[in-house]
């Protein structure tokens, strides 16, 4: 099964489905399910610049204490990609500004769209890489 890896705490965002896109540099083909894996390293710690009406967003979400890292922690379905522009941030800044605090909107980049996200209720530990990548391991019995 294809899966890709991403920091916490946006890999948590992504799983429990309060964050709808993942945003990244380049665009992508696939479409389908995608296991969400949290990278090893911790980058939590990135709250600590994240303006106030901003950070907001992620402690409604409840995702500033301790996140699993180094682990496939979910899927989802990867149900669109799509080039951002100023049109499309506009729109997430009337309708849905947490969606917005939770990716990088800049112009040119893409929007990876998630639907029907699961958190797994136990973390498998797995090494990430970067890009799509394919998982080989079991994850019927983890929901």
């Amino acid at each position: 099964m294809k899966a890709i890896t991403v920091w916490q705490p946006w890999a948590t965002l992504l799983a429990t489905g309060q964050k709808h896109n993942e945003t990244r540099s380049w665009k992508t083909s696939y479409r389908g399910e995608i296991l969400i894996h949290a990278a090893k390293t911790d980058h939590s710690g990135i709250l600590l610049h994240i303006p106030m009406e901003e950070l907001k967003h992620f402690q409604d979400a409840g995702v500033v204490n301790k996140l699993p890292t180094g682990a496939i922690i979910g899927k989802a379905n990867l149900v669109d990609c799509f080039q951002i522009d100023e049109a499309y941030r506009r729109k997430l800044q009337r309708e849905n500004p947490a969606e917005l605090a939770f990716g990088d909107y800049t112009i040119g980049r893409y929007a990876w769209v998630m639907a029907d996200a699961i958190l797994f209720n136990k973390p498998i530990p797995a090494k990430g890489k970067q890009g799509l990548w394919n998982w080989e391991g079991d994850v019927q019995d983890e929901r």
